[in-house]
């Protein structure tokens, strides 16, 4: 049985370089950046941007949060898209059919877009020269695939990403599956990015001293000066509550009033919760999977 692993940001760190960005289209083999576009598309898995108004951060990633239960997943009547094992959420862009229907007489309607709970993962259109002209689904895959040690998509995409097995933070022995980390984490020369088990990157939140923490799938967010929003799939549709909260927090009055009255007023505790109704839901996910592997 895998591990159920996690991509960490430590939003604090992020600088918005994009060598995440680039290095996801480079590995997946994606259309070239468009510049100036920060938004999550068809030719972009993975999206680094403001959530203030002014665009001078936090940066956030906005990316496919790989949810523990994928609604995308249950309805694709294709069965292009596949929960894996370690927690990502595959897609298949040689059985994804957009429009299309299966044998059984169900019609693709793009339900995987519609029934996403974070706002439309993924996107549909022209993303890959792989397939030229024709719209497929595209969106984060953890780089299922490429890290770790399943050759699934070798002969497609090339060989697996290269080893890195820096994991200085860790308190317990590393999990077989960090080996080869997504490019999104091993090409961030922040190191904004974690890969890890999801128990262990929940351990590092409670005892990190995070004052905001989102995500409940594998990809998790947490920051010690900002209250972060819910990363949604397009940046652009944010909405402002949790831009007015990091305008607030990022204040120099912040510091002796602001955050200490939240603290007292639970924050912690609101984070605490959110950790265990995260790991609430990845006990049962990972109850469901062991299930099925016996």
């Amino acid at each position: 049985m895998a591990n159920v692993m996690s991509v960490f940001q430590d939003v604090d760190k992020c600088m918005r370089c994009n060598g995440c960005t680039v290095g996801c289209k480079r590995t997946w083999k994606m259309m070239a950046l468009n510049p100036g576009v920060h938004r999550v598309a068809p030719d972009q898995r993975i999206v680094i941007n403001s959530q203030r108004r002014l665009d001078m951060g936090p940066f956030i990633r906005f990316s496919c949060w790989h949810c523990p239960d994928p609604p995308c997943v249950k309805r694709c009547p294709f069965v292009a898209l596949v929960k894996q094992p370690n927690g990502a959420v595959s897609i298949d862009p040689v059985k994804c059919r957009p429009g299309a229907t299966n044998a059984a007489g169900v019609r693709c309607t793009r339900q995987c877009v519609v029934d996403c709970p974070h706002g439309g993962y993924p996107r549909v259109g022209i993303g890959s020269d792989l397939f030229p002209g024709a719209p497929k689904a595209w969106k984060c895959t953890l780089c299922h695939g490429r890290a770790g040690s399943s050759a699934q998509l070798i002969s497609t995409y090339g060989n697996p990403l290269p080893a890195n097995n820096n994991h200085t933070h860790l308190s317990s022995p590393p999990a077989p599956e960090t080996a080869h980390e997504p490019t999104c984490v091993y090409t961030c020369p922040a190191k904004a990015m974690l890969w890890d088990t999801r128990a262990n990157i929940r351990q590092w939140i409670r005892t990190g001293g995070y004052l905001s923490f989102q995500g409940n799938g594998s990809v998790m967010w947490a920051s010690k000066k900002y209250v972060l929003a819910a990363p949604r799939a397009n940046p652009l549709d944010q909405g402002q509550v949790g831009s007015l909260m990091s305008s607030v927090l990022a204040s120099s009055v912040a510091q002796a009033t602001a955050i200490p009255t939240l603290i007292a007023g639970g924050v912690f505790a609101a984070i605490a919760r959110r950790i265990k109704l995260a790991e609430e839901a990845t006990d049962k996910e990972e109850g469901v999977s062991n299930k099925c592997a016996g």
